[in-house]
């Protein structure tokens, strides 16, 4: 009898908070290849989730969709503490965030439609020309200023939801100049060979990324633990398996 109560409370111990993982709340908005929302796609956000659960157990990391817009209210509202592939220079100066080591390095660039009148110098001066790029990203010809207003007076911006069309903007001609996650048009490009000669795209970036994690400060895991939980998986070749996935280094 004493020992089927003993078991009895070894299987409820076991099952209590403080033997349960803990979760932790990832948000993130369309922002293709780490989160792509079309029905079919891969993104590289869900499958560094899933390494994560599998690789350690004390954390769950579980996805919460947010939007470019909103993503700042909700991290607010505490609907999620951390957000991967991100800068704190997009937007997050004086929230109580802190970045993880940089786990990837990208950026931005310009495509225009293939013209033989064409070349490099074309990307030089924006002045005159119609900018497309994404409602609420962050550009550096912008000064990192994604108000809609501001663009659209500044720049004669047109912002629109998709990298897709930004890319067949360019081709179509209806955008003098898109700016494109390079990241993307490179597994674009793959995908569709033969848009290749009918665009132009700058060997300048509009803006150099180097994508960390942002963490909420007070959190588990907080940044040091993070870091040493992602350096185990880059040792262990997970992350490079990942990336490579994408055809990212």
């Amino acid at each position: 009898m004493r020992a089927k109560i003993i078991a009895i409370s070894l299987f409820f111990t076991l099952l209590s908070p403080a033997n349960a993982q803990q979760i932790v709340r990832v948000g993130g908005y369309d922002f293709p290849p780490f989160v792509d929302k079309r029905t079919g796609s891969t993104s590289l956000t869900f499958d560094l989730i899933a390494a994560l659960n599998a690789f350690q157990k004390k954390y769950h990391f579980e996805f919460v969709d947010t939007s470019s817009k909103r993503r700042f209210i909700n991290f607010d509202e505490r609907r999620y503490d951390l957000i991967f592939f991100e800068a704190i220079d997009w937007g997050w100066q004086g929230r109580a965030v802190e970045a993880s080591d940089v786990i990837m390095h990208g950026g931005t660039v310009y495509v225009t439609r293939a013209d033989k009148h064409k070349d490099q110098r074309y990307f030089d001066d924006l002045k005159g020309k119609t900018i497309w790029g994404i409602l609420g990203y962050h550009y550096g010809f912008a000064n990192f200023n994604s108000d809609y207003e501001y663009l659209k007076k500044t720049f004669n911006a047109h912002m629109t939801t998709s990298q897709d069309g930004l890319i067949e903007a360019a081709v179509s001609g209806r955008a003098d100049i898109s700016v494109v996650v390079r990241e993307y048009l490179q597994i674009y490009l793959i995908k569709h060979p033969e848009v290749q000669n009918k665009i132009l795209v700058s060997k300048k970036f509009d803006a150099v990324n180097q994508y960390t994690i942002l963490v909420r400060k007070g959190v588990s895991p907080d940044v040091a633990e993070l870091n040493r939980i992602l350096m185990e998986m880059e040792n262990a070749g997970i992350l490079k398996k990942l990336w490579g996935k994408y055809n990212l280094k």
